[in-house]
């Protein structure tokens, strides 16, 4: 009866997602904004980008609101990956706060190329220049029993030499927690965004994770982005380490960090997770460590890809 009951709000938000796509769709440039969809956080990244059910802390802002009510109080959240190259650079930082009225979080994706070569009319050199591209988030979550749900407005800035071009967007998520061993989520990314006039392709997001036992997340993701086939991304992880912490688990309590008598008893918690991933012909494998109230995780990703080289990607989070 309870899980019946949690559906009446789950497969609503589900048909509201679907019946939006029109309406998105029109004017549409499918290239904008690519730099949005490239994915954040390692952890996530490792386990293939099929995050839109297993994100459970801050960078949910990215991944789906809805995880957001997953936060532990008060949480902040950065990333870099570390080795673009070609003058290229991709960061994203996040702060977040749970409170009587839901989960709130900002949050910042960038892009940057710099040393750009500049020539005018004549093709005579000017300079070098960048290129800086941002998205501004501000996501809400909140639930009931069970399901959870969470929106969040984007404003996009983007910065060309001289020029300076804006747009705004809107992310909706919803999450279901069907039991102790099983999740489902659905994520809709850029629903109605638009920049400089034009449409940016919406990204359509819905998974499921498992928990078949303590430490082991399995997670399955099928996405689609605008006038794309779809396609299927996989991960799994795992944390060591599990032994007396009420905490060590695929999903962390929601016991806040303040609660916990003195740092001496936070480092004694400390685990270390290994996780793997598959998304479209690209591979990827991490680690990371934890402790209460800090994680760091770290990615590698195998790109297969004559020009672009692989990634190093760093993130961290902080629990207060």
């Amino acid at each position: 009866m309870k899980n019946t009951k949690n559906l009446k709000y789950f497969l609503p938000a589900v048909l509201l997602v679907i019946c939006t796509l029109p309406l998105a769709a029109q004017g549409m440039n499918n290239s904008l904004l690519a730099y949005s969809r490239m994915g954040v956080g390692a952890r996530v990244i490792a386990m293939g980008e099929a995050g839109s059910t297993v994100t459970n802390d801050v960078i949910s802002g990215y991944w789906n609101p809805a995880g957001l009510t997953r936060m532990k109080d008060f949480e902040v959240g950065t990333m870099v990956n570390v080795s673009m190259g070609l003058d290229r650079s991709h960061n994203y930082a996040s702060v977040g706060n749970r409170f009587g009225f839901g989960a709130l979080a900002l949050s910042w994706v960038n892009a940057n190329v710099v040393g750009i070569d500049g020539y005018n009319e004549n093709e005579e050199a000017t300079g070098t220049f960048v290129d800086s591209e941002n998205s501004f988030a501000l996501s809400y979550a909140n639930n009931i029993g069970k399901f959870s749900f969470g929106f969040g407005p984007k404003l996009h800035l983007s910065t060309l030499d001289s020029e300076t071009e804006t747009g705004f967007g809107v992310d909706l998520g919803a999450k279901l927690d069907i039991n102790q061993f099983l999740e489902i989520g659905v994520m809709a990314r850029d629903l109605y965004s638009q920049f400089d006039g034009d449409r940016v392709p919406y990204q359509l997001s819905a998974g499921l994770a498992g928990y078949p036992f303590k430490g082991l997340t399995l997670a399955a993701d099928a996405k689609m982005e605008q006038d794309e086939k779809p396609y299927f991304c996989f991960g799994a992880e795992y944390w060591t380490s599990i032994g007396g912490d009420p905490e060590a688990d695929s999903r962390l309590s929601l016991v806040s960090v303040s609660e916990q008598s003195s740092w001496q008893d936070a480092l004694s918690s400390l685990q270390t997770g290994l996780r793997v991933g598959y998304n479209r012909g690209t591979l990827s494998a991490g680690t990371g460590v934890r402790l209460r109230n800090f994680q760091l995780d770290y990615v590698f990703r195998y790109n297969n890809h004559e020009v672009f080289a692989n990634d190093h990607i760093l993130s961290l989070i902080l629990r207060f």
